[in-house]
Parts: C-alpha cells; structure tokens; sequence
C-alpha cells in the first residue's frame, strides 16, 4: 500500500504533495468563485482495510492537487475524509 505522511499543511503520498483542504475551505471556494474541479481515488482504510474513496480537488492556478480533510480541531484532528463504497 502507498505510504502516506502528514508532514503539516500538506500529505506525502509515497512521496508526492498534496494539500489539505476543509469542507469549510471548498465552501470558500465556491463563495469567491474560484475555479476547481473534484474527483475520487479508489484508496483502502488504513483502520478497517475496507476500500473507500478520498476526494480529490484541483483547485485553478494552482499545481499541487487538495485532499479533503477534517476540521483540525475535531476530536480526531486532521485526517483525510473516506466516503464508503
């Protein structure tokens, strides 16, 4: 399986950026009209091994993809959000 790192404002994924974004952070988005597009990447949950899907934002002018993440002060702090299959 990939290997994934929180390092901060950003996830490594086996080496590769990607920058977190809250709900709250899409919803700004929209309210400025920022350009962005999403998606769904097929990943396995690291806690139960089931196969969900993470949200994937390509946010316009800017290079590195978004991964939809938590409120950082939730209960569990930053984790990726996985929709069930």
């Amino acid at each position: 399986m990939n290997e994934v790192m929180n390092v901060g404002e950003t996830i490594l994924l086996d080496g590769e950026p990607l920058s977190l974004v809250t709900r709250a952070g899409v919803e700004a988005w929209i309210e400025k009209g920022v350009g962005h597009s999403s998606r769904y990447d097929q990943v396995r949950d690291p806690f139960d091994g089931q196969i969900k899907y993470r949200c994937l934002y390509e946010k316009k002018g800017v290079d590195m993809p978004f991964v939809l993440v938590n409120d950082p002060d939730s209960a569990e702090g930053v984790r990726v959000i996985l929709f069930d299959v």
